[in-house]
């Protein structure tokens, strides 16, 4: 056989690593994770489409028949999340679970890139198939079921996964805490600092509320073990740290917002795309059009910012 594909296994858990290409290659890679119930068995999230074969592999490894596979548990409608929802629905026959809020994307392919690719016009200039189209299957697998905060989902045996809403990455994102082992599993709310591109939210305000929900969660449940979609298990602590590095990364966007609009009255919008990407030595790509129009919106609400034409002026 060739090297396993399982990159943490503890209690319940077991982590399938999956590699990411293009700008991410040798960088990052995105993880899904099995979880085993007296019960029923689980998956969180299903991976990029490159990563079937390591899946596939996992099945094999973990000696989990594909049949037994009860629950597929989403955390958000990323392209690198649902990537196998296809392929495990017409394989497993799981029921797929996810946040509605997104319902509609996770159901079809297209609409999914299209509302995040070309969001804008400054983003039209990007493929759809190249690292997103082309990191999902050919057949999508819609939400069948909807989970929200507070939702439990009961594996048998004492495992049992307790719904926790962490927006702001996605609007419709969500993670996942076991409360025998005391485990929380997140994907992107808390993104590396090796992560290639600049810090992707839809909005700020609750991108930081987030962030101080997270660090409450960690000591009101005393929380053990964190897994993540893009990095290492970490404990408590190390997690605790990770949150106070994405918020100064996030303020980082903000200020460097800040720092070229005063410098350069007018300056358009993808002008401070790319302005605030070399600033943090990031991609310019689709995902920062995403960070920098919500904190635009964010300073226009408060009087901060305004548009003029197709240009951007500080005010405040």
């Amino acid at each position: 056989m060739s090297d396993s594909v399982i990159s943490y296994q503890s209690g319940p858990f077991a982590t399938v690593s999956m590699g990411l290409p293009g700008d991410h290659e040798g960088k990052t890679a995105t993880r899904v994770f099995f979880v085993r119930g007296a019960d029923k068995i689980a998956l969180i999230d299903s991976g990029l489409y490159a990563g079937l074969p390591a899946l596939e592999q996992a099945f094999d490894e973990l000696g989990i028949a594909r049949g037994d596979l009860d629950l597929l548990l989403l955390t958000h409608e990323h392209m690198d999340h649902v990537g196998n929802n296809g392929w495990l629905k017409a394989e497993t026959g799981c029921q797929i679970l996810g946040h509605p809020g997104r319902a509609d994307r996770v159901a079809d392919n297209m609409l999914n890139a299209r509302a995040i690719v070309h969001a804008f016009p400054e983003g039209e200039e990007f493929d759809l198939n190249t690292e997103y189209l082309d990191w999902m299957g050919p057949t999508e697998g819609p939400i069948e079921s909807f989970i929200r905060d507070g939702d439990l989902i009961d594996l048998g045996g004492g495992v049992v996964l307790e719904t926790v809403e962490v927006l702001g990455h996605s609007m419709a994102e969500v993670g996942f805490f076991e409360q025998s082992t005391r485990t929380l599993i997140i994907a992107d709310p808390l993104l590396p600092p090796f992560n290639p591109v600049l810090y992707l939210y839809e909005d700020p305000n609750v991108m930081r509320a987030t962030f101080d929900k997270i660090e409450r969660f960690l000591v009101e449940r005393d929380v053990k073990a964190v897994l993540f979609a893009h990095d290492d298990v970490k404990t408590a602590a190390e997690t605790q740290e990770l949150v106070d590095d994405c918020r100064r990364r996030v303020d980082k966007v903000e200020a460097s917002m800040v720092a070229h609009m005063k410098a350069h009255p007018g300056i358009t919008f993808a002008e401070l795309r790319d302005k605030c990407c070399d600033d943090q030595n990031m991609v310019r790509e689709w995902r920062a059009l995403v960070s920098i129009d919500a904190s635009l919106k964010d300073f226009a609400a408060k009087g901060l910012a305004r548009q003029d034409g197709k240009g951007w002026h500080y005010v405040g």
